[in-house]
């Protein structure tokens, strides 16, 4: 797949740690597919390690300040890939310097900076990416059967990514990161949900920690300030509930998430499946009977294969180009900085807290699906 669109886009990377490899791999895989996308710029804290990952990824120039990059007039778009406190304010000084923005998750560590960073955004009008990005073949299959003829009304959400931790001995438990389980992996099953269910209107939480002196994975000891329970209750308009976990405490990984309906239920990355369909009504059309957890009624669905046109940069590079509307913009992810400094909020004062952002999930999803004021169910 060529993109439709041949203008060149330049991306600078800010951030050159481990997690900067996909987004350059990606850019590569999909230039070598005539996309015209390429880095041409990095940004790290040392110059050692700017210039290490531009010489590495070909780029001809190398930053230790941010905003020296974003005075570049050969960048175009930027990756922000730096630890999590950095992210709005850099994302903030990209959008006055004009540049389109892909921001690593999460969007921010403190909600007036979330404010800030909208409010320069829609000012500037450059296109903001906020991971998380939840399309995977999986989630995009599973939305093939999220409607009535498959699960009757939706009724619930169930979502987890819980395991033992960060493996590396790193600022991961620092307080300078502003958060743990909540701000790092919290928002992977917080974005699954929201792409299924729309915006949440209140929510309750418990955030705590449970191992202040950690063994990690690298063989390092550490003495952890950062949260390691973190579960919420999102509640939505027409009443239905979200039950989301992300625990650094345990033995083995969960990462998965249930669609609940009346008469039917998706089960995502769950017990060893990647997609399971339950449905009383009618079987998939490519679907596999299968015995699932004891439950009737169960079929594996086949996912395709993944391509990297499907992938994170490439979904940003169309939108930059106008090709497609952001699946996880800004406003999707000012819900998410909102349900997580809510639950923080709600975590220390024990009391519900009120939503107030909303987005429009991008999938078409039924105006009646989540409504069970009408009938007899």
């Amino acid at each position: 797949m060529v993109s439709p669109t041949r203008r060149p886009l330049r991306l600078g990377m800010i951030g050159c740690g481990q997690i900067s490899t996909r987004f350059f791999n990606q850019a590569e895989a999909l230039d070598a597919l005539g996309w015209d996308v390429r880095f041409v710029a990095t940004c790290a804290r040392t110059e050692a390690s700017a210039r290490a990952k531009a010489e590495e990824r070909h780029c001809a120039r190398w930053y230790t300040d941010h905003r020296r990059l974003l005075d570049d007039p050969e960048v175009d778009a930027v990756v922000i890939a730096t630890p999590h406190a950095l992210h709005a304010s850099q994302a903030a000084d990209a959008a006055r310097a004009g540049k389109h923005i892909l921001v690593e998750k999460p969007m921010t560590t403190r909600w007036d900076d979330a404010l800030a960073l909208q409010a320069t955004v829609e000012a500037s009008g450059v296109t903001c990416m906020a991971l998380p990005y939840v399309d995977t073949p999986a989630f995009l299959k599973a939305l093939e059967y999220a409607n009535d003829a498959y699960l009757g009304k939706i009724t619930g959400v169930e979502a987890e990514l819980s395991f033992g931790g960060p493996p590396r001995s790193n600022w991961y438990y620092d307080a300078s990161a502003e958060g743990g389980a909540m701000l790092d992996t919290m928002v992977y099953p917080l974005a699954r949900v929201a792409a299924l269910m729309g915006p949440a209107k209140r929510l309750v939480s418990r955030v705590n920690r449970l191992i202040p002196q950690r063994l990690t994975g690298d063989g390092g000891r550490v003495e952890s300030q950062v949260d390691d329970q973190v579960s919420v209750v999102l509640e939505y308009e027409s009443g239905q509930q979200g039950i989301v976990h992300s625990i650094w405490t345990r033995s083995y990984m969960t990462n998965g998430t249930v669609l609940h309906g009346r008469h039917g239920a998706i089960f995502l990355g769950r017990y060893g499946q990647p997609l399971v369909v339950k449905s009383d009504r009618q079987a998939p059309p490519d679907g596999t009977p299968v015995e699932y957890l004891g439950i009737p009624n169960c079929f594996t669905v086949p996912v395709p294969a993944g391509e990297v046109t499907g992938e994170i940069v490439a979904h940003f590079v169309q939108a930059v180009r106008g090709e497609v509307a952001l699946h996880c913009g800004l406003d999707v992810g000012m819900h998410l900085s909102e349900q997580t400094m809510g639950a923080y909020e709600s975590a220390k004062t024990g009391e519900a807290v009120e939503l107030h952002t909303t987005f429009t999930p991008w999938w078409g999803r039924a105006t009646d699906a989540m409504t069970l004021s009408d009938g007899w169910y």
